[in-house]
């Protein structure tokens, strides 16, 4: 009955998957209406018309050795009017609303900055489209995908060539970058659970029970993501399904694993088949329980974030863990008991029934004498290992331009790439400022200030040496610092000094709006810190000048300054709830104070461990400035919950055991019989998890290294021997009792 529920159920989640168009619930962006970036956005459509969008897709028209010709730039400007065409063919209607096109011909002066000067290298011209949703958003992408049809439908003049770069760009192409690495993971997740459990088990079916399990929840779980999105509102997307596979396949093979060893301890002690699949599930049901919860409940704490990507991610994977944990003790002890001992063939022949029960392997018996004989040895050595790293894990940098990490097999890189050969990598993503007074300001007080604020500006370089900002655009200065002398008398003209105005001064004259180019790619720590000592620059003319005016700072690079505030905001809070909880679900099983909080310690220490060695990996082998920003949130989750797994399935067994002898050779023994099949089952978590970095993306390759690597910290330095010590050394068992050792 069982087992035909569960295939119906996934028959049905095959057949019935929601027909949900991609993204129709997802929001306009992962920041709240309330973020100084997004408000920027808005005061900048009020008073200037969409000039600026939460995104942008940058075509990048160049032609190399020779200057653009006037078919080329007619052709570029016929590309601009394409692509605000509302045709359903392409992409939909409500796809193109708030949609702007900039291109050479929208600047009313005598000469475009999306031109760039004719060099030896050639010439090159910018058509920026600013797109009104987040860069990663669905909507996004299939602008992007758009914009790149057109080009590819409309022939341009011969030896012009024309790239899409961008954050939207990078954004779809960090999207294909996913979609790769779903493949990859889930090929080597698949792989490496059959592999892991043939040589556990050395039985076919012993390692393709679980595997099917665990498929026909993940079918199921996938379904009702897509439910999830199609009536629900929730906005899982690729990256999220991908973490949701491997984690489903980790914990719900270790769950089953658990259950299965149980099973072949009874079947060896000569309990029938269906009745140790029963006793199995009895005795492993609180931990498998109490771990799956810790699992959930840790997970679900990131719905409580303000970063809406987080909001979506906790719920839809604690969603799929439930799937797994169904099936984990309900279609797997189902199967087994269906099946009987030959679940273990070819080896339930011999000595499988009323034999004597098979010795345990030399290796764990050696620990278990070890770690028991000498307690305080052992925890002071393994803390200590553990606490270097930890000690530099505190104290990280967190990069946040982990897409210009795609390679120049994506379109998006090689335009950047072409249009660095002509301008300052910041002209493909400007900083847009803002300033803002409650009422009308003379056009005279306003080219006072636009002289006072322009230069200074100019000045701000990075904090220690080099360059900073290379150009900027404004009232005073419409097209930056390069500029000849005939353009500059053209602009002295009434009629040109009108038309700059128009661009650089609202209507009302109660806003007005500079442009700054960086010389450091956006997203970037280095145009942080510049974007900052902007506004502070910007903040102390405006002192100086007697202005009372807000300032606003759009853009990609105030975008992510933003995300980098809330986020780091949303980490303390989640970390905070989940510790809470999980300590109270720990305490709930254990009935032990001390021994729940130092299971939760010594994870927490784990983690820092853990965020200590990547960083030393990721940056002093490969290069990187830093950790990834999301490595922080995603890896403490799975760390103090999933991690917690392996110290409660431990801890479970030491009060099983604490029943009927004192602590330490309750201890020795928990490790004996435990030692095994945690092992197994850590391996399969590391090598699920780390199936990450087979991935093209530099998000998942570190969180899949730090994830495989925590999971084995925990299973053999943990586990194996600070947990065990600890409670040798203090007595403490569990179940509130305190054994005399």
């Amino acid at each position: 009955m069982i087992l035909a529920t569960w295939l119906l159920a996934g028959a049905m989640a095959v057949c019935l998957t929601p027909n949900v168009k991609p993204g129709q619930n997802e929001p306009t962006s992962f920041l709240s209406a309330e973020a100084p970036s997004r408000v920027a956005v808005e005061m900048l459509g009020e008073h200037f018309g969409q000039t600026v969008g939460l995104s942008e897709a940058v075509i990048v028209f160049e032609r190399r050795g020779k200057a653009l010709t006037h078919r080329d730039l007619v052709a570029i400007e016929k590309i601009a009017a394409l692509i605000t065409r509302k045709s359903r063919k392409h992409t939909g209607r409500k796809d193109l609303q708030g949609v702007s096109v900039r291109s050479p011909r929208s600047f009313p002066l005598p000469r475009s900055p999306y031109i760039s000067q004719a060099t030896q290298r050639g010439q090159a011209a910018l058509i920026k489209v600013n797109i009104p949703t987040n860069f990663i958003t669905t909507r996004s992408a299939r602008i992007v995908r758009y914009i790149r049809s057109i080009l590819a439908r409309k022939s341009l003049p011969s030896g012009l060539s024309a790239t899409v770069t961008g954050s939207g760009a990078f954004g779809l192409d960090y999207a294909r970058a996913a979609k790769k690495s779903h493949r990859r993971t889930f090929i080597v997740t698949v792989i490496a659970v059959i592999v892991i459990l043939m040589v556990v088990y050395r039985a076919p079916l012993a390692a393709l029970v679980p595997l099917g399990a665990i498929s026909i929840a993940a079918v199921i779980a996938l379904y009702l993501l897509a439910a999830g999105n199609a009536y629900l509102g929730m906005t899982t997307g690729l990256a999220e399904k991908i973490f949701t596979i491997v984690l489903l396949y980790g914990a719900g093979t270790d769950y089953s694993l658990m259950l299965i060893s149980r099973h072949r301890e009874f079947l060896q002690e000569g309990v029938e088949h269906r009745q140790a699949a029963a006793r199995a599930l009895a005795a492993t049901g609180p931990a498998i329980l109490a771990s799956a919860g810790t699992d959930i409940v840790g997970l679900l704490m990131l719905s409580f974030a303000s970063y809406r990507l987080f909001q979506s991610a906790g719920p839809a994977i604690a969603m799929a863990m439930v799937v797994a944990l169904l099936a984990a003790v309900t279609l797997v002890p189902a199967v087994v008991a269906l099946i009987g001992r030959r679940v273990y063939w070819p080896n339930h022949p011999v000595g499988l029934v009323g034999g004597p029960r098979p010795r345990r392997p030399a290796v764990w018996r050696k620990v278990a004498r070890i770690v028991t004989s000498r307690p305080g040895t052992v925890l002071a050595v393994a803390l200590v290992v553990l606490a270097v790293p930890a000690v530099r894990g505190t104290r990280l940098t967190w990069v946040y331009d982990t897409l210009a990490d795609l390679g120049s097999g994506y379109g998006a890189a090689r335009g950047a790439q072409t249009a660095q050969r002509h301008w300052p990598i910041g002209e493909i993503a400007p900083v847009h400022v803002l300033i803002n007074t409650s009422g009308p300001t003379s056009g005279e007080k306003w080219r006072d200030v636009s002289a006072a604020v322009t230069p200074a500006i100019g000045q701000v370089r990075k904090k220690g040496a080099g360059n900073g900002v290379q150009d900027v655009r404004s009232l005073t200065s419409p097209l930056g610092e390069d500029i000849d002398l005939i353009t500059r008398g053209i602009l002295a003209l009434p009629v040109a000094r009108k038309k700059v105005q128009k661009e650089y001064l609202s209507a009302d004259k109660s806003a007005m709006r500079l442009e700054v180019v960086l010389d450091k790619p956006s997203l970037t720590l280095e145009a942080m810190d510049l974007v900052d000592s902007i506004r502070d620059t910007v903040a102390e003319r405006l002192r100086l000048a007697g202005l009372n005016a807000r300032i606003h700072l759009a853009g990609a690079t105030p975008q992510m300054m933003d995300t980098r505030n809330v986020t780091r905001g949303d980490f303390y809070l989640i970390a905070g709830l989940a510790l809470g909880v999980i300590f109270v679900i720990v305490w709930l099983l254990l009935r032990d104070v001390w021994l729940s909080a130092f299971m939760v310690a010594s994870t927490v220490i784990s983690y820092f461990a853990i965020l200590g060695v990547s960083y030393w990996v990721f940056t002093g082998l490969f290069g990187a400035a830093g950790l990834d920003w999301k490595v922080r949130v995603f890896l403490f989750v799975v760390m103090v919950a999933v991690g917690q797994d392996y110290n409660i399935f431990l801890a479970a067994r030491l009060s099983q055991e604490a029943r009927l002898m004192e602590a330490r050779r309750a201890t020795r023994h928990a490790i004996i019989h435990t030692g095994p099949v945690i092992s197994s089952c850590g391996l399969i978590m590391a090598a699920t998890l780390g199936s990450l970095m087979t991935g093209d993306i530099v998000l998942l390759k570190q969180l899949g290294f730090a994830l495989a690597l925590g999971m084995l910290v925990d299973t053999f330095l943990v586990r194996s021997l600070v947990l065990p010590a600890f409670v040798a050394l203090t007595g403490r068992t569990g179940k509130g009792g305190r054994l005399r050792s």
